[in-house]
C-alpha cells in the first residue's frame, strides 16, 4: 500500500502502538506517522504507508488544533491525568472565564516552551520519558512555537475548563496548560487531550482502528489517501516524457516553463513522481514517491 490514513487514535495507546498494529493488519513493512500524540491523548494521527512514509517531513509541518481540559488545583509529574500528583493547591478563589481568558491572551503569538520531562524528545540520544521514569530530568533546550488562538469553550467543573487551541507544530499542550495556570498564580494539569485536526485533516474524517480492520477484511481500502491527493494543494509542474530516465536516475532536470516558488507536485510524462523544488533555477525531485 502507498498513501496515508487519518487515524482516530484511542487514548491509552502510543502512536508507535498504532503503527505496529496497522503493520500487522495491512501487511505493510514500511509504516510511520507524522507527529507523535501522547499515549493518553486521542484524536488525529496521520499514518504513512509504503513510499508515502517519505511525506513525514512535509506533513509534520502542518498546524494543529487541540481540545484540552484544564484542571486547576493539582499538578502531576507528567502534566496530565496519567501521572503522579506532585502538588496540590487549595481553592483560594472562584476562577472565572474572564480571568482565564485574560491569562490565555498573554500566550498568543510566538512563545518559548521547555519540553516536559515526559516527552519523546531525545536528550543525549535517549528519549526524555525513559530518563524521567528513572528519576532523571536533564536540561532541555527551549523551543519556539506559535499559538494562533485559545478559545475557552465551556466550564466543565468547579475548577475545570475546556479549551480549543490552534498552534504550530511541536507545541506541547501539557506545558502550555501548566504555564497558563502558573501565570495566574495557580497550578493545573491537562485532564483531557484530543487532537482535533492536523493541517486539513479533521477528526470528523478519521477512521478508528476497528473501522480500518473491518474495511480491510472486506478488501475496501478507501481509507487510504493517495499521495497525489495529500499534496493536491501544491502547484503542479509537468516535465516532458523525454526526462523520465533522468528523473528516475537522479540526473539533472530542466523545465520549459517558469517554476513556482517553494514546493510543487512533479509529474513527468503524465506520471506522478513526488514533491519537487527549484534549485539553481531548475526543477529537482526532493521527495520521490514513485
Amino acid at each position: 500500500m502507498n498513501g496515508i490514513i487519518n487515524v482516530l487514535k484511542p487514548p491509552g495507546m502510543s502512536s508507535n502502538g498504532v503503527t505496529v498494529y496497522l503493520k500487522k493488519l495491512l501487511h505493510e513493512k514500511r509504516i510511520g506517522h507524522a507527529g507523535t500524540l501522547d499515549p493518553g491523548a486521542a484524536g488525529v494521527l496521520i499514518v504513512l504507508l509504503g513510499r508515502s512514509a517519505r511525506l513525514s517531513e512535509y506533513l509534520m509541518g502542518h498546524d494543529k488544533i487541540y481540545l484540552a481540559e484544564m484542571h486547576f488545583g493539582c499538578e502531576t509529574d507528567t502534566l496530565d491525568s496519567y501521572g503522579k500528583i506532585v502538588q496540590r493547591k487549595p481553592q483560594m478563589q472562584k476562577l472565572t472565564f474572564m480571568q482565564l481568558e485574560h491569562a490565555c491572551k498573554k500566550f498568543i503569538g510566538e512563545i518559548e516552551q521547555k519540553p516536559p520531562a515526559y516527552s519523546a524528545i531525545k536528550v543525549d540520544g535517549k528519549k526524555s520519558y525513559e530518563l524521567a521514569r528513572k528519576g532523571i530530568d536533564l536540561p532541555k533546550p527551549l523551543r519556539k512555537v506559535r499559538i494562533y488562538d485559545i478559545d475557552i469553550l465551556e466550564q466543565t467543573g468547579s475548577r475545570q475548563f475546556l479549551l480549543r487551541i490552534s498552534c504550530s507544530k511541536g507545541t506541547y499542550i501539557r506545558t502550555l496548560i501548566s504555564d497558563i495556570a502558573r501565570s495566574m498564580g495557580e497550578i493545573a494539569y491537562t485532564s483531557l487531550l484530543v487532537r482535533k485536526g492536523s493541517g486539513h485533516y479533521d477528526i470528523q474524517d478519521a477512521y478508528t482502528l476497528d473501522e480500518i480492520a473491518m474495511m480491510a477484511q472486506e478488501k475496501d481500502f478507501s481509507f487510504c489517501i493517495s499521495p497525489q491527493k495529500v499534496i493536491e494543494e501544491l502547484p503542479v509542474v509537468y516535465l516532458d516524457d523525454t526526462q523520465r530516465f533522468a528523473i528516475e536516475h537522479g540526473q539533472k532536470l530542466y523545465a520549459d516553463t517558469p517554476l513556482p516558488d517553494g514546493q510543487f507536485a512533479l509529474y513527468c510524462g503524465g506520471t506522478f513522481y513526488g514533491i519537487g523544488v527549484t534549485e539553481a533555477g531548475k526543477p529537482k525531485l526532493k521527495i520521490p514517491l514513485f
